[in-house]
């Protein structure tokens, strides 16, 4: 029988070493989506962003600096917060299925 433990595993050589995606036949790239729909998504962020702190800052800044009868008339703006969180969150999810380019 012969002792194994002095040998040693050949060390790769350079041309060897592993880059992925370059040769790589089981890389899996998925297909480019169009830049239509990251665009979109953008877009729709930035709307929502934009709902949202003028929902949340137009809607509640009255309510803590006003009188009770000029409080109803921002409760209105109030109500652009949510819609402005939920077109952010569509915004967002579509540029992450997008590919967050």
């Amino acid at each position: 029988m012969s002792d194994h433990s002095d040998k040693r595993p050949d060390s790769p050589s350079p041309e060897d070493e592993f880059e992925p995606g370059i040769g790589d036949p089981y890389r899996f790239e998925a297909p480019s989506p169009q830049p239509g729909f990251a665009r979109a998504s953008k877009v729709m962020l930035v709307i929502g962003a934009i709902l949202s702190a003028v929902g949340v800052i137009g809607g509640l800044g009255p309510i803590v600096f006003t009188s009770g009868e000029d409080k109803r008339q921002f409760m209105d703006l109030l109500m652009l917060a949510p819609a402005g969180v939920i077109l952010m969150f569509t915004g967002i999810t579509g540029w992450v299925i997008a590919g967050g380019r």
